[in-house]
């Protein structure tokens, strides 16, 4: 007679909770890059996902997300156009936010924007 051990799964996933949302509605947009050409947007995010804004705070879960390390983007769609708006002086009208992020204006780049996802890994993004 065999005994096989039940082991569970190491589950490799990214848990991004967005917080300090003071406006209701719209969606929340949030793109995972893998490396700087990608951050650039010459090859673009390797996972995206998109939720409804109906509190303070918004949960978007990437699963089966391979350890590594890793950057975001994200903004809020207030008026679900599909862009991030801005005013005349392209200044984002619209809420935003980095991983990693430290500065009060610009976008870093992405080696300041980087974490390791090993695992089950959740990060917390505060909407500017």
């Amino acid at each position: 007679m065999s005994f096989a051990l039940a082991i569970p799964a190491k589950a490799d996933q990214l848990i991004v909770d967005v917080v300090g949302i003071e406006r209701l509605g719209g969606a929340m947009m949030v793109a995972v890059f893998n490396s700087a050409e990608g951050w650039e947007d010459s090859q673009g995010p390797i996972a995206t996902a998109k939720d409804s804004v109906s509190g303070p705070k918004v949960r978007l879960i990437f699963p089966e997300l391979p350890n590594g390390t890793y950057a975001v983007k994200l903004y809020h769609d207030e008026n679900a156009n599909g862009v991030l708006d801005t005013n005349m002086l392209g200044i984002p009208s619209e809420g935003y936010g980095f991983s990693n992020y430290k500065r009060t204006i610009g976008e870093p780049d992405f080696e300041e924007s980087l974490f390791t996802v090993d695992g089950e890994t959740t990060i917390e993004i505060k909407l500017n």
